[in-house]
């Protein structure tokens, strides 16, 4: 079986900017330990991602340039196409436009686990015109394939399990800033069990 050292895990945002302790600033801790445990990563990201640099110094992948942002088509069939060539473990996403292309990549690589990430505000404020309403409707009919959902805030729990999602795929990962301890894990060690499933479910190991 298996272990971490030889799995690969992806990274896709695409939210062009990131705040400061957000879910990219916190995925960084997170890519940076799978590196130490032998592990290949990637983060696919605009070429103007703020984290790029630092993520390449964590002897992370980045790959800015498969992303086109006026041609969803185009930027499924290359996300789908690094998926089937890279086989990671897990894909993991955030920001509306990289959860509903995963999503869709994703359909055609069986093997692939998929997990999102979702920030602060609740769902319904994900949204931005003109097309709020068509991308709600898809962004909630397709969040119960999700293999895992993680959520920054307890209210957003509520909205992810009313889509479909089982109450076991649903994990609380808070901002460190809130206070909120969750389970008194660290948000690393909460992505790592997580993967550890996943890794399993392919039959590898831990």
């Amino acid at each position: 079986m298996r272990s971490f050292e030889h799995s690969t895990f992806i990274f896709l945002s695409t939210n062009a900017e990131h705040a400061p302790d957000g879910v990219e600033q916190r995925w960084l801790a997170l890519m940076s330990e799978l590196v130490q445990r032998g592990s290949t990563v990637h983060f696919i990201c605009f070429a103007e991602s703020p984290l790029a640099e630092a993520a390449r110094s964590l002897g992370v992948t980045v790959a800015p340039y498969i992303l086109d942002k006026w041609n969803v088509v185009r930027s499924a069939s290359r996300l789908r196409k690094y998926l089937r060539r890279y086989d990671p473990v897990c894909a993991h996403s955030t920001g509306v436009e990289g959860d509903l292309l995963l999503r869709w990549a994703a359909r055609r690589v069986p093997t692939l686990c998929i997990a999102v990430t979702l920030d602060a505000d609740p769902q319904r404020t994900r949204r931005r015109r003109p097309v709020d309403a068509l991308m709600f409707r898809f962004d909630e009919a397709g969040l119960s394939r999700e293999d895992a959902v993680f959520v920054t805030r307890e209210d957003l729990i509520a909205e992810v399990l009313a889509s479909g999602v089982p109450p076991e795929r649903v994990i609380l990962d808070p901002d460190p800033a809130s206070g909120h301890a969750a389970d008194g894990g660290t948000s690393v060690e909460r992505h790592l069990e997580i993967y550890r499933i996943f890794m399993a479910s392919r039959g590898q190991g831990a």
